[in-house]
């Protein structure tokens, strides 16, 4: 393994200005509220409005009066993600180089700068800035970026907090854990661990809760507010009150080639791909749909069904939240709609000793499933349906894994409705937060922080500018699979069992499915890709791991 230390002056320049924040527009002199709401797992095509049979009236409303980005990337898995969307800097850079969970089964990264597993102390998330600058901040779901003292989302410029500080666990009161080795999962409000759930808790209804108690009860000052709202849907395991378990029930019997087919053709119909536009075949995990014994058939649709259902429940959640908003507030409130990565396709019962502890725990019975004590997955099928029209899906540098939904609103109609294509990462969500908000990074002042690597994208959404990043690289790795767009090509990097471990090059503004690779037609565009990506690993500190170190791979 080779270690890449930040000591190359060119690509500390080229990345530098691509951190460079911008604050010309003129913001309002009320600053808006901002709320963010982050979805988990959820697939490029699980929404409505791009391409979904699941109902999403609420989400569909936002994006159909605001704008709808179609061409929006995260990281590959939770943690990575978030560590980005919250500081606007390289997770490899923030502490997350990989997932916290991750480095417990790979010792050899753990101690490396930036692979501390939590936010180190030289990126400051933007709730500190938002806060320190007079904002009401709140959250409520999912942190997943340190729960030791001095990490808590409290810790971090939140003034309320209520939630999972893991990566996922049970969506009802008894909080198990995803993994045998972590059984129960660590709940906190406000700084102290939750040894007690409500019985009645449920994720998505009570994160939409608390955040709407934070709103109404929050000081009658006259300043703004902003709120985090982190689901853990539709994150495994797939659960959701009996009443809603049935809800899907035959949507999805034609199976998942077809479902996935239908999105693409109605993508294609929305504008959301352009009609020339290949779908690539199936991941090579995914058998074939007429190929499969009735009763793994019988156990798929149910897995698919619960998934489903979890997304409109949570849309339903999240519609109680606007109507809130709408209704009882005057103030100007942006409301901004992400998820962290693809859908989630990998195999959850082969991790570490979930193959034990899984049927020794829960009742997985096809009648159980989807309740309280059962503990189900999404699997490689759906999740590459999920994903439609990408490749493979969570954990991969693949499109299938890094590019989904984003939605940004603003209840004063600031944002012109519209499609928008222009490459943008969750790296330019925090600076584009503080663009917003009239806010400036404190890292001039306080030289031991590090700038930010994103950009604001407020010009960009307002129409003032056509692109977020230009021409500028943007790089990306985990579990040793690589990737870096650079304008309109995409070279990347994914090792055995899922690729071959040669770079690959896509021209994604044509081919935004990565069907036809152009590395032996375009030799030199891929080289200089390839030069970029060791300046990007190397300015990251990322270590270099020449195989595939991911988790639940199929083999």
């Amino acid at each position: 393994m080779k270690f890449f230390k930040t000591n190359c002056i060119k690509f500390m320049v080229i990345f530098a200005l691509t951190g460079f924040i911008s604050n010309i527009y003129a913001v309002e002199s009320t600053q808006p509220n901002i709320i963010l709401i982050v979805a988990d797992d959820l697939g490029y095509s699980d929404l409505g409005v791009y391409g979904s049979e699941i109902k999403t009236p609420n989400l569909n409303r936002i994006a159909q009066q605001g704008i709808q980005l179609t061409n929006y990337h995260t990281g590959p898995t939770c943690g990575p993600t978030r560590a980005m969307l919250m500081t606007g800097i390289d997770n490899h850079r923030a502490g997350l180089g990989t997932n916290s969970a991750a480095l417990r089964r790979l010792p050899e990264l753990r101690g490396l700068p930036g692979y501390e597993g939590y936010l180190n102390d030289r990126v400051i998330p933007f709730s500190k800035i938002l806060n320190e600058g007079g904002y009401h901040t709140f959250m409520a779901g999912k942190w997943d970026l340190g729960k030791i003292k001095g990490k808590l989302p409290t810790d971090q410029g939140f003034d309320r907090y209520f939630g999972i500080a893991d990566g996922g666990g049970s969506h009802f009161s008894d909080a198990r854990g995803t993994f045998a080795g972590q059984q129960i999962a660590a709940y906190f409000e406000d700084g102290k661990s939750v040894s007690k759930l409500p019985d009645d808790f449920y994720s998505s209804e009570s994160y939409t809760d608390r955040v709407l108690s934070y709103i109404d009860n929050a000081p009658n000052d006259d300043k703004p507010f902003f709120a985090y709202l982190a689901y853990t849907a539709p994150h495994w395991p797939l659960q959701v009150p009996d009443e809603w378990i049935e809800k899907y029930k035959g949507v999805y019997d034609s199976g998942w080639e077809e479902i996935r087919k239908n999105r693409f053709e109605r993508q294609k119909e929305l504008g959301i791909i352009g009609p020339n536009t290949n779908l690539p075949p199936m991941n090579r995990a995914v058998k074939n749909w007429d190929e499969l014994p009735p009763f793994q058939k019988q156990v798929e649709l149910k897995r698919i069904e619960l998934h489903a259902a979890m997304v409109e429940l949570m849309d339903f959640h999240i519609g109680r939240l606007i109507e809130y908003i709408e209704t009882n507030i005057e103030r100007e409130t942006i409301i901004i709609f992400v998820s962290d990565n693809g859908a989630e396709g990998n195999a959850i019962g082969e991790v570490g000793d979930n193959k034990y502890w899984i049927p020794a725990i829960f009742d997985n019975r096809l009648e159980n499933m989807g309740k309280r004590d059962s503990y189900v997955w999404l699997g490689a099928g759906w999740a590459n349906a999920m994903v439609a029209p990408f490749g493979i899906y969570k954990s991969y540098t693949t499109e299938g894994g890094i590019k989904t939904p984003a939605i940004f609103y603003s209840t004063k109609n600031r944002f012109i409705n519209s499609k928008k294509n222009s490459v943008m990462t969750v790296m330019d969500i925090a600076p584009t937060i503080l663009d917003i908000a009239g806010l400036d990074h404190p890292h001039m002042k306080e030289v031991d922080l590090l700038p930010m690597t994103g950009r604001s994208a407020l010009e960009y959404l307002t129409n003032k500018t056509e692109s977020v990043h230009e021409n500028n690289p943007i790089g990306w790795e985990l579990y040793g699979n690589r990737a870096l767009i650079k304008g309109n090509f995409k070279a990347m990097l994914i090792w055995p069992p899922e690729g071959d471990g040669e770079w690959q090059l896509y021209n994604i503004s044509d081919d935004p499915t990565e069907s036809n690779n152009l590395a032996q037609s375009h030799p030199s565009v891929l080289q200089e890709l390839i030069t970029d990506w060791q300046g990007y690993a190397e300015i990251n500190g990322v270590a270099i791991i020449d195989e595939d170190i991911g988790y639940g791979r199929y083999q």
